[in-house]
């Protein structure tokens, strides 16, 4: 893969990443509703497997000291 289709997957995946995110923080009033009523949502679940993807996109382009920076890599 060329330094320029990295590029284009590490940036992809980033703004994936940032998407599930949002859809998690917008998504949160519904969550807490539907964990009340018993239903569970796999947004945590979602969002680690995107930044996992992340990570590995930029640890093979060459920025892995960049890769966790600002994000909790405890789950």
């Amino acid at each position: 893969m060329t330094h320029a289709a990295h590029a284009v997957r590490t940036v992809g995946l980033n703004a994936l990443h940032h998407l599930t995110v949002l859809a998690g923080i917008l998504a949160f009033p519904v969550v807490l509703l539907g964990r009340r009523a018993g239903v569970t949502l796999p947004f945590g679940q979602v969002v680690a497997r995107i930044h996992d993807a992340y990570d590995a996109a930029a640890e093979s382009a060459g920025d892995a000291g960049t890769a966790d920076e600002g994000h909790d890599t405890q789950r």
